[in-house]
């Protein structure tokens, strides 16, 4: 045996056993269907296809090794005519095969290739033989998982070593006889209509190949009845067994054969060279002797031998040359019909104990199976009535657990709820949870439990585990086949009471018991504990990775229990996480899932295509949902790019159990919607002789992968044709084909207008679909008609093809595998949301939110780059304006700034359309990267694109604005510097000549002298020209006349009020009061509130506008007033009447008239030519001085040049470019992921609330957000860069960065012959170098180059050396400036605080019913979302009878029966479920964990009695259970609901 087990490569399985999981890996495989490429891997290739039940799998080819170019491929049984045997052939006998694979095989691989091959119709081994040590082996344990299904007295279903049987043994004395006994009792097995060929034999392919190791092999098989008198062969059930080789050389099977068999049919042909062993022969069993004979004579000849002989027979049968084989067989048959009639029957597991006394080994009599055998025996011993041992042994699956799974949906549906107040109907649900709960704490854990746990803990476990389910298998069938007797007896008594019926029937439907039912229990009494935290039993936390290492090992995990319909989350996640720890990093799992209508195949299917075991039998249908891995290896895991497939068994659509319930399409829904979810691929069972099975199963899948597109999920669906046997299929397939894809454009379009979603019209809108490649046309499984009918080769064939192109799609896909910690999060988020009513608006996963949040904070990451570039631009855009005076005149060439706005819009057009291209490609590229999770959140691609492209609009109008802006006050500058620039022109002309005079002179001036003179000049010119300033305009009177024309169309009460405030600027002094005529003090103080909050807007705006040094333009109080109307238009609860909108413009108006009258006159006194020209009179008196001493002038006038020229723009450089670097520092420093997102600001904002507990800050933060938040904001920024001088450092970043640029500025300019030689040309040179960077005041550069009579050259030096001075006197300046607080508000442009305000308000729009700011990514998505929302009494809503504020939340009322109405419902009432048709852009997910809003119940319940205080109304009645929610509680509810930790 060594030898050949060498050859085969299984040499060292020997020892080392193949296991079932091993064979069931998925792997890299490069054979065909029919060749193996070497000898070794013939065997694996014969494993896949039994595996997979494909009766061709003993006809396997292997190509030869010979070295010819051609490979020649050979039949394993290509042999020469002659019957020698070719040494050099690459060929093994298949039962030479079969007998190494049992060797090598370990206990649990033999059943399930025993229970394969009784499949195919192939006999199995009874007695294995060991042709080295002469000794065999009884096969009792390798045949135990084989049920059979037959008809005697009535329907029988029994495992096959438990059913007593005649047995008729075939055996053979002598050499190869002329009559092949195997061919023979193959036709004996067979009906007329066809032969099934259950044993091999030498017609066979590959039969004739030489036996090595297989002689002495006694193979089993069976004949069973259909109970059908025309077609059975035989009445009863017999079995019949086969001996391979000859008896003399095997004496202890035929021993054993002889005990056991009710008869035995010996084939010899040489009575002569036999007769000793003949005439020895002592058969308990009846003895047919059949002998083949030649012609006449010799017939007689044997006949007289025979009388001669001792050997008493029953029959002796002779064929002869005239007897042909059909008259043969019917001999055969009627011999063993009459023997099967008046025979003994045994049971194999009676034979077991002849085979012991005969020293044949037994499989199963081994001290480990003995023992678990012992054990579940301990289990099932006391198990009589199966619903009452449920009750009594496995009670908390039971009652507690069904009323737990419904409370738990109705807490999701809220449809008892009628009247009662949500939040209070909320609490009582989860306290008559929680009391359940407690129940099931108090059962004590029962023997059988106890046990059970024992057993899966124990190094006996998978012998443990097969042998309860054995055990409870056959007793399931008993109880079963009992209660279907009673029931039909009933059906048959009309005088029967119906409910004696409907007794019957929930008997039936609650007397299936497996190990799925304590696995049940095991996951209650897990969830229970760890809902008490009470671990009485240390073995109870260990569950979940027991649970783990079994679907390692192979067994389905329950995902869904049938009878509940519910899944035990906590327990599931558990066991996933353990599996996960067990299997990491080698943790990626691909998804398959079957769906289809009940006893359609499905689990048939699955265990066809992967091998595996789901329960398969008529009448015990699957019920929820099981889920089983599967290994892929290791050389194929690179192609699949994952470790494990998962599959996914479920129970069928429109189940008749099911169907008598109201909500079974519900469930059905439910059902599918998860498992479609959870699926990379989702196989549709359909069955094509049903129509209308066929559209309901299309209509409820259709409906779940609308579902998963809407939600972002990428379904994968194909669709499994079943029962298409049609020999004319190929020709019908395309009209087919047609038509069906036709029904999917009609569910799609129905199921889109149940779901609300009306834009999909085709079924290819919700997921990828090819008529060709998404459609499997497979035959029916049997050939034949069962019991006897083996699986339809065809059927496995079209599986297996079914099969690769499931694993082509997952080679292809471009999404990630997930891992299994991942997995568990879609089980939960998917069952919770299907748990509510409208599933696309309730699904929350934390994935998603995860890969939301990531592709938020990446793309806030993208705006905020986009942003800062284009400040950065208009910065140096501004300044390069700014300076343009300052380069007129120096170059004397006028600037024409109307073509110079014209190319600045053009140039920022260019880099605006850049910088979105990059932004655009940057996006695209982030969904094209195979990231983690990104395919997730596909379906708001579209949101970002729109986001960016409006980012790009905003900044180009805002910089257009400012552009614009820039270019009107240069113009109103240049006006004024043409007036300054005749002055000192005028001036330094006078002073020249005056000079001249001077030192005419006969005698030295004195200082005095010089001083009398220089003032007689400076009068003169004072006299001489005119110095007018700008006009003052009268801005207060402007803004009235704006106000009024807003006004006009009003009331005539608004005009009279406009009437009466015509001193505009003597408004607004005083705080606001709305003034309203009404009784209901609640409305006034919304109205209030609403108010305040657009006064503070107002003032935001106007303190943004006047800040910058610039002149008052009209257009702001326009701007202003269609800022309140914009305001005053989202203000819609409550409504402001055109009395107080007018009382609260003027008001506004008031404050911004005066704010910009100071403006514009502090504007006109800056800009005053002489003010400006007296600002400097002190340096033209030094210069006149200077000049006519002729004293160098080179130091002072290169100070001056530093100091008062280029200082204040350093300055002026370092405040403008401070404010990016300090979003910068917040965005990455510690506080960055504060700022990341929307919804992380959020989580950091309401932490904030929790532990600072102030109800006025909590009271700021609910009715002034934006203040609340700007505030927040300056208060972190300011604290960040208070610490270790990070404001100075930056500081000091940008003062060297600048002076480095001066610096080569002025080398550069000192290095150009033609600019070094002049002042003015060195110090304009630099000031063009550095227009686009330092706003140069233009009065102190014009001071410092009047008069100056300095040598340039020596100038330059004392330039370059003053800079250096400069740098220190600003170092130490900032140095000396300590509080960062008054730094940050001396900012006057690119605030931080605005824009990382503008970064996380985002768009602004707040929950309609709560008022919860929305925290969806961009501001152009298509939904808004909040992650928490609020008991509506928080924001001021009070019941209208009682004036008690409402703790109920809007995320609990869109899952409930309620109404609300409003201004937007026409204040006409309107369900909250259905609160989209009001507010389609708004998302309100129901709350799937009543935990997720703890954090303002625990707000609401603390300062109850403060917020019906403060809005003078009565306090809540909030629910008991809310006091009792800790600061603790609160903040892990806001942890787990925006998933920071």
């Amino acid at each position: 045996m060594e030898s050949v087990l060498m050859e085969m490569g299984l040499h060292g399985h020997l020892r080392d056993k193949l296991t079932l999981k091993s064979v069931l890996e998925l792997g890299k495989f490069s054979d065909d269907d029919q060749t193996a490429h070497s000898f070794t891997s013939l065997l694996w290739l014969f494993l896949r296809k039994l595996m997979m039940v494909n009766s061709s799998a003993r006809s396997i080819k292997c190509a030869s090794k010979g070295n010819s170019e051609k490979c020649e491929e050979k039949s394993i049984n290509m042999i020469e005519e002659s019957t020698d045997f070719n040494d050099n052939q690459e060929s093994i006998n298949p039962l030479d095969l079969i007998t190494a694979l049992f060797h090598c095989a370990d206990p649990f691989l033999q059943q399930e290739m025993a229970l394969k091959m009784s499949m195919c119709q192939f006999a199995v081994p009874l007695l294995l033989p060991n042709c080295d040590t002469k000794e065999c082996t009884l096969m009792l344990w390798a045949l135990r998982d084989i049920t059979k299904q037959f008809r005697f007295h009535g329907l029988e279903e029994n495992s096959i070593v438990l059913t007593d049987l005649p047995l008729i043994s075939f055996v053979r004395l002598g050499k190869n006889p002329n009559l092949s006994k195997s061919e023979f009792l193959n036709k004996i097995l067979s009906s007329k209509q066809q032969n099934y060929d259950t044993f091999v034999h030498r017609k066979l392919e590959n039969g004739n190949i030489q036996k090595k190791i297989c002689n002495g092999l006694v193979e089993m098989s069976w004949y069973l009845p259909r109970g059908e008198k025309k077609i059975d062969i035989f009445k009863e059930p017999v079995a019949m067994a086969n001996l391979r080789g000859n008896i003399s050389d095997f004496e202890v099977q035929f021993a054993f054969l002889s005990q056991t068999s009710s008869a035995v049919f010996l084939f010899c042909d040489d009575l002569d060279s036999n007769q000793t062993f003949l005439n020895s022969l002592q058969l308990s069993s009846k003895l047919v002797l059949i002998c083949t004979t030649n012609d006449h004579t010799s017939r007689d000849n044997l006949k007289q031998r025979l009388a001669q002989m001792k050997l008493k027979t029953y029959s002796v049968i002779l064929k002869d040359g005239k007897m042909n084989d059909a008259e043969f067989v019917a001999k055969l048959k009627k011999t063993v019909a009459e023997i099967v009639a008046s025979s003994i029957k045994l049971s194999l597991e009676t034979m077991s104990m002849i085979a012991t006394d005969l020293g044949i080994q037994v499989d199963e009599n081994n001290t480990i199976c003995q023992n678990a055998k012992e054990r579940a025996e301990r289990i099932t011993r006391e198990i009589e009535n199966i619903p009452d041992y449920k009750m009594k042994e496995l009670p908390l699956q039971g009652k507690p657990w069904k009323e737990i799974s419904k409370l738990e949906k109705e807490m999701c549906r809220l449809k008892k709820a009628r009247k009662q107040n949500i939040e209070h109907y909320m609490s009582e649900l989860k306290c008559q949870i929680q009391n359940l709960r407690m129940e099931q704490g108090n059962h004590r854990m029962n023997k059988a439990i106890h046990q059970f746990i024992s057993g899966c803990c124990s190094n006996e476990q998978l012998y443990f585990l097969k042998w309860m389910k054995i055990t409870l298998d056959s007793l399931t069938r008993k109880h079963l086949s009992r209660l279907q007797e009673q029931y039909r007896d009933a059906c048959q008594n009309p005088k029967e009471d119906k409910e004696r019926l409907r007794e019957l029937d929930n008997q039936i439907a609650s007397s299936s018991l497996g190990i799925q039912h304590f696995m049940r229990e095991l996951s209650q009494l897990y969830e229970s504990a760890h809902f008490q935290g009470n671990w009485n039993h240390s073995s109870l936390k260990k569950l979940p990775e027991l649970c783990a290492q079994l679907m390692l090992n192979g067994f389905p995990l329950e995902l869904i229990d049938g009878d509940a319909s519910n899944i035990p989350l906590r327990w599931i996640g558990n066991v996933l996480s353990a599996l996960n720890k067990l299997t990491t990093p080698h943790n990626r799992i691909r998804v398959v899932t079957v769906l289809g209508v009940q006893s359609s195949g499905k689990s048939t299917l699955l265990n066809t295509m992967f091998g595996v075991q789901f329960a398969v039998s008529s009448g015990r249908c699957t019920r929820g949902a099981f889920m089983l891995l599967i290994g892929v290896s290791e050389e194929f895991r690179s192609e699949l790019l994952c470790d494990y497939i998962l599959i996914i068994d479920t129970e069928g659509l429109k189940s008749l159990e099911l169907a008598k319930l109201a909500d079974s399409y519900e469930h059905d829904n439910e059902l599918a919607t998860l498992v479609v979810g959870l699926s990379d691929i989702t196989i549709v069972n359909i069955s094509m002789e049903n129509a209308t099975e066929m559209k309901d199963t299309l209509q409820i899948v259709v409906h779940a992968f609308l579902r998963m597109k809407e939600v972002g999920k990428k379904p994968c669906c194909h669709f499994a044709h079943q029962n298409t046997a049609d020999v004319a299929v190929q020709d019908k397939i395309l009209r087919e084909r047609m038509s069906f894809f036709q029904q999917l454009d009609y569910m799609t379009q129905a199921a889109a207008k149940m779901e609300k979603r009306g834009n999909k019209k085709k079924f290819t809108d919700i997921l990828e679909y090819k008529i060709d490649g998404n459609n499997w046309y497979i035959p029916g499984l049997w050939l034949g008609t069962p019991p006897m009918a083996p699986v339809n080769t065809g059927y496995s064939e079209e599986v297996n093809k079914f099969k690769g192109g499931i694993l082509d799609i997952l080679k292809k896909t471009k999404l990630p595998a997930q891992d299994l910690m991942a997995f568990a999060e879609w089980i939960r988020s998917l069952w919770k949301a299907v748990q509510f009513e409208n599933f696309i608006f309730s699904f929350r996963n934390s994935l998603v939110a995860e890969a939301y949040s990531k592709l938020c904070a990446e793309f806030n990451t993208w705006e905020w780059a986009f942003k800062k570039h284009m400040i950065d631009w208009y910065t140096k855009s501004e300044t390069k304006i700014s300076n343009m005076g300052v380069i007129t005149e120096q170059s004397e060439t006028k600037v024409n700034l109307d073509r110079v706005l014209v190319a600045l819009k053009c140039e920022a057009d260019n880099e605006l359309e850049k910088e979105e291209k990059k932004l655009l490609d940057t996006i695209q590229q982030y969904f094209e990267n195979e990231l983690e999770h990104v395919h997730l959140v596909e379906n708001h691609k579209e949101d970002f694109f729109n986001s960016a492209r409006g980012l790009r609009r905003e900044v180009e109008m805002d910089i257009r604005i400012k552009l614009e802006n820039a270019i009107l006050i240069q113009k109103g500058i240049e006006k004024v510097e043409e007036i300054k620039q005749k002055q000192r022109d005028t001036l330094r002309d006078k002073v020249l000549g005056l000079i001249k005079v001077c030192r005419n002179r006969t005698h030295i001036l004195s200082e005095t002298e010089l001083n009398k003179e220089f003032e007689k000049i400076w009068n003169d010119i004072l006299k001489e020209n005119s110095f007018t300033a700008l006009p003052r305009q009268d801005v207060v009177k402007e803004t009235y006349t704006l106000l009024h024309n807003n006004l006009e169309m009003k009331s005539g009460a608004v005009r009279e009020m406009l009437s009466n405030s015509t001193s505009l600027d003597q408004c607004g002094t005083r705080p606001f009061f709305a003034v309203v005529k009404t009784d209901f003090f609640k409305r006034l103080r919304l109205i209030q509130l609403a108010c305040d909050k657009i006064i503070y807007q107002s003032e935001t705006f106007i303190t943004n506008k006047t800040e910058p040094k610039s002149d008052y333009n009209s257009a702001d109080i326009q701007e202003l007033l269609c800022f309140i109307d914009k305001n005053l238009e989202s203000c819609k609860e409550p409504e402001i009447n055109p009395e107080i909108e007018a009382a609260l413009k003027i008001h506004i108006c008031g404050n911004a008239a005066r704010a910009f009258q100071k403006m514009h006159d502090d504007y006109i006194e800056r800009t005053d030519p002489l003010k400006s020209l007296e600002q400097f009179k002190d340096q033209w008196l030094a210069d006149f001085k200077d000049l006519y001493h002729q004293r160098d002038q080179c130091q002072n006038k290169a100070e001056m040049c530093t100091m008062k020229c280029f200082a204040p723009a350093v300055m002026e450089y370092i405040q403008k470019h401070l404010g990016p670097d300090i979003v910068d520092e917040m965005l990455s420093g510690e506080r960055g992921l504060d700022f990341s997102t929307r919804s992380f600001f959020q989580f950091s904002l309401l932490k904030k609330l929790l532990w600072d507990d102030d109800f006025t800050n909590i009271l700021e933060y609910v009715h002034n957000y934006e203040t609340y938040v700007t505030e927040w904001i300056s208060e972190k920024i300011t604290e960040h860069f208070s610490k270790k001088g990070a404001l100075l450092k930056l500081e000091i970043k940008h003062l060297n960065a600048i002076i480095k640029k001066l610096k080569e500025a002025a080398e550069s300019a000192q290095s150009k012959a033609n600019i070094c030689n002049n002042i003015s040309s060195f110090v304009t040179y630099v000031c063009r170098s550095l227009n686009k960077e330092l706003v140069i005041p233009s009065d102190a550069l014009n001071a410092s180059l009047a008069l100056n009579n300095s040598n340039p050259s020596e100038f330059i030096d004392c330039f370059k050396s003053s800079i250096e001075k400069m740098h220190k006197r600003l170092e130490d300046q900032l140095r000396d400036e300590k509080n960062v607080k008054h730094k940050l508000t001396k900012l006057s442009v690119n605030k931080p605080q605005q824009v990382l305000f503008s970064r996380v308000f985002g768009c602004g729009k707040k929950c309609p019913f709560c008022s919860a700011p929305c925290e969806a990514g961009g501001k152009k998505h298509m939904n808004h979302f909040v992650s928490i929302h609020r008991p509506q009494g928080v924001g001021n809503y009070s019941w209208v009878e009682t004036y008690k504020l409402i703790p109920d939340i809007c995320s609990s009322l869109v899952a409930s029966e309620m109404s609300f109405h409003c201004k937007d419902t026409g204040y006409q009432w309107y369900p909250y479920k259905e609160y989209r048709q009001i507010y389609p852009d708004w998302r309100i997910q129901p709350d799937t964990s009543i935990e997720a809003t703890d954090f303002w119940k625990h707000i609401f319940a603390k300062y109850n009695m403060k917020f019906a205080e403060r809005y003078c109304l009565k306090p809540a009645d909030i629910p008991a259970d809310w006091s009792r929610i800790s600061k603790y509680q609160a903040k892990k509810s806001l942890e787990d609901t925006f998933k920071t930790k």
